[in-house]
């Protein structure tokens, strides 16, 4: 019997150690692909573009056979009903090309698989593993920002400055500024990550305090990664990274507050007042940081800024609506085929090439072009049931209800809004997300146990 236990713990381990890896290849992939990309000759960049896929459905074969319990063994069902519910696009997409529907249901719900992940690697009694690794994703900030700040200061035409194939990038230039994209594939890439991390970064400041070693190194790493948050996200350009850090913060400081007013008041406007006191004095030092976001946020002549963005909103969430209903029956009803308006589609589908006639940068118009009315309502059904799973843990949650409202914020923006299923890259950061929030979860469940064990075991016996 020991022998077994000990095969058993063994497997377990082993296990666990395989989740680790690919969590963390993941990250790096994802954090470092572009600039790996563009060292490397365009055959081998194509491998390094579909890694994380083979890491994925190497993860899949881990997880399939496994006996999940609690959170975990949620998603695994919620994942299998889902699968089930997209048959019918499946079906529709293989009618014009079967590449294209394994494409299609990938790029879906392939990556749902690192939300299991993140828990097998990061156990209740390994918390300070995923601390580090939590650690190490948010100083992933400053190397990034440092690349950042070094193409800012380069011309357009450095080969830093192009895209992973070698292209111009100047016309995604903001009034003559460009837009950097850092070790990413594209500037949108660089924002999403800065998206994910400034979540994870604001609940490090509210997790359970560990005895360290090198504190004051951490405390160091940690400023500069909250300068390189700051100059990251304004240095982009782009809206999505200084709107989405916003969102995802201002969504987290609400649900913070509301778990624990009194522990976060102090704390949160301090460390928003420190924020902004360190930006304004990099805006002052360095201002060609923020030129390209002044420069794409002044608005133009016929609509101010606020408008623009307003009108851009409105677009994005119904423009959708009128030309659908205007389609035959059956692509009203289920698309033009899963995966059609994904990056990529066109090179491995002659028909994606056709049915991809037109660029949009819109979830809404996207999922209602790949799928119709069908799968508008299952894939947003699923997305919000996701979101409210993750409330679900927030409420339940005990001693790390505040770390957990800063994750729920990125999972509420992105699982409202963004185009998951047609970006891997935001896909990935989106379940990294959850699993994480189910990994915190879990061991607030587990040190809950443990305390009222002791404070049982400090019970008097009863006098016989």
């Amino acid at each position: 019997m020991d022998r077994l236990s000990t095969l058993n713990r063994l497997r377990t381990d082993k296990l666990r150690v395989k989740a680790k890896t690919i969590v963390y290849a993941l990250v790096f992939l994802l954090v470092f692909e572009g600039l790996v990309r563009k060292l490397l000759p365009s055959a081998i960049g194509l491998v390094i573009f579909f890694l994380k896929d083979v890491l994925c459905i190497y993860a899949l074969t881990l997880v399939l056979n496994l006996n999940f319990k609690g959170l975990s063994n949620t998603i695994l069902k919620s994942w299998k009903i889902i699968f089930i519910a997209f048959i019918p696009c499946i079906i529709q997409t293989a009618l014009h090309d079967p590449v294209l529907a394994i494409f299609g249901i990938k790029q879906y719900l392939l990556y749902i698989v690192v939300g299991l992940l993140v828990p097998i690697a990061f156990p209740p009694s390994r918390i300070l593993e995923f601390r580090t690794f939590l650690s190490i994703f948010i100083f992933l900030l400053i190397p990034t920002a440092l690349i950042a700040i070094v193409q800012n200061s380069l011309p357009a035409t450095h080969w830093l400055n192009r895209s992973v194939d070698g292209d111009s990038l100047e016309g995604f230039s903001a009034a003559g500024y460009l837009r950097v994209s850092s070790t990413f594939a594209f500037t949108g890439q660089y924002s999403w990550f800065l998206d994910v991390v400034c979540g994870f970064f604001a609940a490090t400041f509210f997790f359970p305090s560990f005895k360290r070693k090198k504190k004051y190194l951490n405390i160091l790493l940690l400023s500069l990664a909250g300068l390189s948050l700051g100059v990251g996200a304004f240095i982009t350009g782009g809206r999505t990274a200084v709107l989405g850090c916003g969102g995802c913060l201002l969504i987290g400081f609400i649900f913070a507050s509301i778990k624990s007013p009194g522990r976060f008041v102090l704390r949160g406007i301090a460390m928003i007042a420190v924020f902004f006191m360190l930006l304004g004095v990099i805006r002052a030092v360095k201002p060609e940081f923020f030129a390209a976001y002044d420069a794409r946020s002044t608005g133009t002549e016929e609509r101010s800024h606020s408008q623009e963005i307003e009108g851009r909103v409105s677009e994005e969430l119904f423009a959708w609506v009128g030309w659908l209903f205007r389609q035959d029956l059956l692509p009203m009803l289920f698309g033009r085929g899963l995966g059609v308006m994904s990056n990529g589609s066109d090179k491995i589908s002659a028909y994606a090439a056709v049915e991809r006639s037109f660029g949009a940068e819109a979830d809404y118009i996207t999922t209602a072009w790949e799928g119709g009315v069908y799968l508008m309502i299952i894939w947003y059904g699923f997305r919000i049931w996701a979101i409210f799973f993750c409330i679900r843990i927030w409420v339940k949650s005990v001693n790390l209800g505040v770390p957990i409202a800063f994750l729920l914020g990125f999972v509420i923006i992105i699982g409202l809004y963004s185009f998951i299923a047609k970006q891997p890259p935001l896909n990935i950061w989106f379940w990294l997300t959850i699993g994480s929030i189910i990994t915190l979860k879990n061991f607030d469940d587990e040190r809950e146990r443990v305390s009222k064990k002791r404070l049982a075991n400090r019970q008097p016996q009863p006098m016989l």
